[in-house]
């Protein structure tokens, strides 16, 4: 494309360009892979609103042949510039597609996606196909219309209940154009959507380039009645009513409805009586009836009228309880003829078991117990204390006692079996297992893995295994004593670290050390003289020590004694060293005299001159070299002591 381009119209020029980018893209894809275009967009997408002004810029950071944008509203001619904008004041043409293109190696093209917006002119919410209240229950459906948007891709209708909300609706039709669109939603009111608010918004979520928040426009709120059926308040009005001879009872029936409820009650099968009250008495049907009626329908409750007769009886836990289980008694007075002041539980002729209730409103009464061991025959019975009319004013009456069988699970007598039983060696122990329990527990004994002897005794030596069990059992549980037994050893004495005789030098202590083996563990105690006693595994002896001390290792399997001679040796040592340094001091002293002699008669010599006599002609005793003449006699060692 060339800046003398002939112009063409705006419909043929998008059709011109697409012909020509679906040619640029079949040769680039026979060609091979193209490189990246070297031109880059300001914004990659841009949301624009309907008849609202955008501006893109598109620039590159090289030197070309000519660049340009082409788009059906503010086509910029191709250029020399590196930068060139896309700019419309006024942008309404919802399907445009501008990109850039540049001139360099080859041509190529960016192009730049663009979202044209438009709110709703109007949203609404309306009933289909009904007018008036509704009725609680069903269904119902609402409508929710949405005129003149853009595009309905993006368009998202929420639903609201006040300010909750209910549901959503999203598009899925790719329209640029403003269209109109109807969503539903189906409700089934109750009694709390009388009067309640409901309504629809239309909201663009046109991501992050668009407008945040995203353009919501809301309906006016759609109210409607909601007719529900009545609903009697039972809080008021009991199902069971106790009738005492002599004072009637009004009965209240209450009921919440739309329309307002109107009350009537049935009497007997022909008796009705239009009232929210009903006085009761001794007479009264045993059934009566509350009728609560509107048009959404209607609600009737049944109250039994309890009159005249009394009873009283403990229910409780058939067949035998367990102990440390929690169980339920229960006192049923019905038909009271006189007002009811307090009922109380008993159990032993003791009030241990629940508070004075002092409201006559219930007929039953009750009460949690968890009977123990204790329990088991023990009797338990409810009193009602009523109130009447006449110079006596109280009247009480009393339940038949129930006793009751408790089942407890099985307790050893550990004052019998204690935890370690010592077993001497040739001398069996019997042990005794007893067992209290309901009912009575079966005694059972395991040795090792798979050993099992049923007895209540079980006789023990020093072949039985180091642990045994007693297994108490019963329908109520089972418990495990473990037994250890002790094989009993009598002390043994290492006679290697305890030698038999130790002797002691004078001056120098000795550590003696008594270990000894057995079970159990041995105690030690060293025995001197006739009254001294030391508890210690080791004793220090010196010159002073008695010769004979013993150690005793005591245990309860039996004692052993060794004794220990101590012979006292005097320490020569220091006078045989003394003696001998003396001697080889004499004999050095000796050698070195002897050899001083020798090495003055051996090296110098001594000569005697007794007799000698001179030669006239030299004075010296050799001459030229030759012996002297004069006779010399070598003097001996005798003659030189001498």
């Amino acid at each position: 494309m060339q800046e003398g381009s002939l112009s063409l119209t705006p419909s043929f020029r998008i059709f011109y360009l697409r012909l020509l980018g679906f040619c640029f893209l079949y040769f680039s894809s026979v060609a091979g892979t193209q490189a990246e275009c070297p031109v880059q967009l300001s914004q990659q997408r841009v949301v624009v609103r309907y008849n609202g002004s955008v501006a893109v810029n598109c620039n590159t950071s090289i030197t070309h042949k000519g660049m340009g944008w082409e788009a059906s509203e503010g086509g910029v001619p191709m250029t020399r510039d590196k930068m060139i904008t896309w700019t419309v004041s006024h942008l309404t043409e919802w399907d445009i597609e501008p990109f850039c293109y540049i001139n360099h190696e080859e041509q190529c093209q960016v192009q730049l996606l663009v979202t044209i917006y438009k709110t709703p002119d109007s949203v609404s919410i309306s009933i289909v196909d009904h007018s008036g209240p509704m009725i609680a229950g069903q269904l119902y459906e609402l409508q929710c219309d949405v005129h003149d948007v853009a595009p309905v891709q993006y368009l998202t209708v929420k639903w609201y209940k006040g300010q909750t909300l209910l549901n959503q609706n999203t598009f899925t039709e790719d329209i640029k154009n403003p269209v109109n669109k109807t969503v539903t939603l189906l409700i089934r009111p109750d009694r709390a959507d009388d009067g309640a608010q409901y309504s629809c918004a239309a909201e663009l979520e046109l991501g992050a380039e668009g407008p945040q928040p995203p353009p919501n426009k809301t309906s006016e709120s759609l109210s409607f009645t909601v007719y529900f059926k009545p609903i009697i308040d039972e809080n008021k009005l009991p199902s069971i009513v106790p009738v005492f001879r002599g004072y009637p009872e009004v009965l209240v029936c209450e009921a919440e409805g739309n329309p307002k409820p109107t009350i009537s009650w049935i009497l007997g099968t022909n008796v009705i009586v239009y009232n929210e009250t009903l006085t009761i008495s001794e007479s009264t049907p045993e059934h009566v009836y509350c009728i609560a009626d509107n048009s959404a329908g209607r609600t009737t409750r049944q109250v039994n009228v309890s009159i005249q007769d009394i009873s009283i009886s403990t229910v409780s836990h058939t067949g035998p309880m367990i102990a440390g289980e929690w169980y339920e008694l229960q006192c049923f007075i019905q038909n009271v003829v006189f007002k009811i002041v307090d009922v109380r539980w008993y159990k032993l002729n003791q009030i241990n078991v629940t508070e004075t209730i002092k409201t006559p409103a219930n007929l039953t009464y009750k009460v949690r117990i968890r009977p123990d061991r204790a329990d088991d025959g023990a009797q338990f019975w409810c009193e009602a204390k009523l109130e009447a009319k006449g110079p006596q004013r109280y009247s009480t009456m009393s339940s038949d006692h129930l006793s009751i069988t408790v089942h407890f699970k099985p307790i050893i007598d550990e004052n019998k079996l204690p935890s370690i039983v010592p077993v001497f060696r040739g001398n069996p122990e019997v042990l005794v297992c007893e067992a209290e329990g309901n009912p009575k527990p079966t005694i059972s004994w395991i040795l090792g893995t798979n050993v099992i002897v049923y007895n209540e005794t079980l006789t023990i030596s020093e072949s039985t295994p180091e642990h045994v069990y007693c297994v108490a059992n019963n329908s109520a549980g089972r418990t495990t004593r473990q037994v250890n037994v002790s094989i009993q050893v009598k002390p043994i004495i290492n006679e290697n670290k305890l030698p038999s005789i130790v002797p002691v030098f004078r001056g120098y202590p000795e550590v003696l050390v008594c270990e000894a083996e057995g079970n159990p563990k041995p105690t030690i105690s060293w025995i001197l003289g006739t009254n001294v006693i030391v508890y210690n595994e080791t004793l220090t002896i010196s010159e002073s020590t008695p010769e004979h001390v013993y150690c005793v290792a005591n245990n309860s399997a039996g004692r052993t004694t060794r004794q220990v001679n101590v012979v006292l040796k005097e320490d020569y040592l220091p006078l045989i060293a003394g003696l001998i340094a003396v001697t080889v001091v004499f004999i050095s002293v000796i050698f070195i005299f002897i050899y001083s002699i020798y090495y003055k008669t051996a090296k110098m010599g001594r000569y005697s001159l007794k007799d000698a006599k001179p030669s006239a002609q030299n004075e010296n005793i050799a001459q030229n070299g030759k012996h002297s003449p004069i006779p010399m006699k070598k003097l001996s060692q005798s003659d030189i002591l001498a």
